[in-house]
């Protein structure tokens, strides 16, 4: 079989194999920016960000399960438990950094780069689902707590690979205008 399939070439694609949606439906875009966010996390392991946190990669595979059940409704506990081990690796993760006392700049460490863009990606997308009705009940709850992870996986990998984070300097801003 061919990935070109052709069905697509008048703007309409399948949501759950059987039903055709526009490719700008509020839910196609919802696996555009799931796929997009999937791809942002697989460019932070390749830069190294797995070495430092491995429930990265049980990320992606969570990312395509719930991008099954936003397309075909069947798990009702599938956010849920998604949400308790995102919660738990959180709760692992952020006693093993420094307190934050500042703003810091999204950067560094390859890794750390690719991750702060993967936790923007994930804002977008917690930002476009937070306006789409008949959301999937649990998937705001479980981007908006996968963005404070990516940040914390972000300064993990800069303190891992002994890079330090870049504290925002308001006062740089004004003084150069």
């Amino acid at each position: 079989m061919s990935i070109a399939t052709k069905t697509g070439d008048k703007g309409q694609t399948s949501i759950n194999m059987q039903e055709r949606a526009a490719k700008n439906h509020p839910y196609i875009e919802i696996f555009g920016l799931l796929d997009e966010l999937n791809a942002s996390i697989g460019m932070a392991l390749s830069n190294g960000a797995g070495a430092h946190i491995p429930y990265l990669s049980q990320i992606q595979n969570d990312l395509f399960n719930i991008g099954a059940e936003v397309s075909n409704p069947q798990d009702s506990n599938l956010f849920a438990q998604l949400l308790h081990n995102l919660e738990s690796n959180l709760s692992e993760l952020e006693p093993s950094l420094p307190p934050l006392k500042n703003f810091i700049l999204p950067g560094g460490h390859p890794s750390a780069a690719a991750t702060h863009l993967a936790r923007t990606i994930c804002r977008r997308a917690e930002r476009f689902v937070s306006g789409v009705e008949n959301q999937p009940e649990g998937l705001l709850p479980y981007l908006n707590r996968l963005s404070d992870f990516l940040f914390l996986s972000a300064r993990k990998c800069n303190i891992a690979n002994k890079t330090d984070e870049t504290i925002w300097n308001k006062e740089s801003t004004i003084n150069n205008q």
